[in-house]
């Protein structure tokens, strides 16, 4: 089975026992944790191959070496210098961004790479969010791997 496939059955599965009433981020957390569980317990032939080089299928369902941010918000001069100084301060990679301000609201989504990031993926969130709030515009992070399940739900 696909890591995308069990991390959809298990959000599946985790939102018909807590209801869609729970927020996004408590899914996540359980989806991770339960996600976690499952791969400890799969024979090593099983799982991915560190270090390889990605297939085709794998970079559909995305890495949980990499995070998919996305920033909204009033326009105003920073927003992208300071989510890229918490993202340089992490040692992330920006792999892919794409921003764009129509009257006057600005979105922006970015792919990380966090393979060598020097905080936990938790610890970066958090970050972000601060920022997010210190900067006056909403900032959510989430492991591409899971981004991409969840959002086939």
């Amino acid at each position: 089975m696909a890591n995308e496939d069990l991390i959809y059955r298990i959000t599946r599965a985790v939102y018909d026992r807590v209801g869609s009433a729970a927020d996004e981020q408590t899914i996540e957390q359980l989806v991770t944790d339960i996600y976690r569980a499952v791969e400890e317990t799969r024979p090593a032939t099983t799982q991915p191959n560190i270090g390889r080089v990605q297939s085709a299928a794998s970079v559909r369902e995305g890495s949980s070496d990499r995070m998919v941010i996305s920033v909204f918000g009033v326009d105003h001069p920073g927003i992208v210098a300071g989510v890229a100084q918490i993202l340089a301060e992490a040692s992330c990679s920006i792999i892919d961004i794409n921003q764009t301000v129509v009257q006057g609201k600005f979105a922006m989504v970015i792919i990380v790479d966090t393979a060598r990031a020097r905080e936990t993926a938790a610890e970066l969130k958090d970050r972000l969010r601060r920022e997010g709030e210190a900067l006056g515009v909403r900032i959510y992070a989430q492991r591409e791997d899971l981004f991409n399940a969840m959002h086939r739900v």
